[in-house]
């Protein structure tokens, strides 16, 4: 069903009940889409979990009866304030009503909720999607001046990256996320700065294995507010483990240099086959 027709449902879908899971972009009104705004206005029911009071005002001018899903801080881990997200959206989902899930950036960029969201409904038999929105990413690419197609870009989750000993490439860009909760479940703290700097110390000492000391590391944050500007703060690798960092904290490493080149595969590309006369590329049936 596509968002267009999104209130369009005969009598029996709408008995049965839809989902769409949209996101606001960083900046809410100016970095979301016009079909995320229209799932929007035409739910029956609204939940959203953005980052900001204006997102949130934001999505209420939109639709005024439009709830907030609990993100409370009190020590419970993030699995389980994320499971709680599911559950609520599910709810409305069995009442047979068209729901709208809102989240803040991409619902598709390191979102849980999101994903297992649109993965249950579909399980127990719901018509739910997905439609893309502006993330950290894109905001990062366009703050620090990178085309990730040009050099490549490698993009891991701060934690996951240092337990499961992700291989990278030093010479293509390398985008860590999440940098501020590496090793906890719990959402962030910003006064537990031992247990930040802890794991900092661990990622620099992974990333040091590959790049030197005084290699330049940029932490970025993308600006939430159009009268804003992004946090976008070089400084060298050795420095990491004592940069203070916020909940949306992202690393970016450039890379060392040039990857080589393979003089072999040149060769190879500069000497093509002789073809036979006539013959075409054709598309695989």
């Amino acid at each position: 069903m596509s968002v267009e027709n999104f209130s369009a449902a005969t009598p029996g879908e709408r008995t049965r009940g839809t989902l769409v899971v949209v996101g606001t972009g960083i900046q809410w009104g100016g970095q979301a889409t016009i079909a995320a705004e229209t799932a929007i206005k035409r739910a029956d029911c609204v939940l959203f979990a953005v980052a900001d009071p204006w997102a949130a005002r934001w999505i209420r001018d939109l639709r005024p009866t439009a709830e907030s899903l609990p993100y409370p801080r009190d020590g419970r881990p993030r699995k389980t304030i994320y499971l709680a997200m599911v559950d609520r959206i599910l709810a409305e989902l069995h009442l047979g009503r068209k729901v709208c899930a809102a989240f803040y950036g991409s619902p598709s960029l390191l979102n849980a909720p999101a994903h297992a969201t649109v993965q249950r409904a579909r399980r127990e038999g719901f018509s739910a999607r997905m439609l893309p929105g502006v993330s950290s990413l894109e905001c990062l690419f366009s703050d620090v001046g990178i085309d990730p197609g040009a050099e490549g870009c490698q993009v891991f989750e701060a934690s996951d990256f240092l337990v499961r000993k992700r291989v990278f490439d030093a010479y293509t860009h390398l985008v860590l996320c999440q940098i501020a909760v590496i090793g906890t479940a719990e959402v962030f703290d910003a006064a537990n700065v031992a247990r930040i700097r802890h794991g900092l110390a661990l990622l620099a000492e992974r990333l040091r294995t590959v790049y030197p000391d005084d290699h330049e590391v940029v932490i970025y944050e993308a600006a939430s507010h159009p009268l804003s500007g992004p946090r976008v703060d070089r400084g060298r690798l050795a420095d990491l483990p004592s940069i203070e960092l916020a909940e949306v904290s992202t690393l970016y490493v450039p890379p060392v240099g040039p990857a080589p080149f393979d003089t072999d595969m040149m060769a190879r590309l500069a000497s093509p086959p002789a073809s036979r006369a006539g013959t075409a590329l054709t598309r695989p049936q």
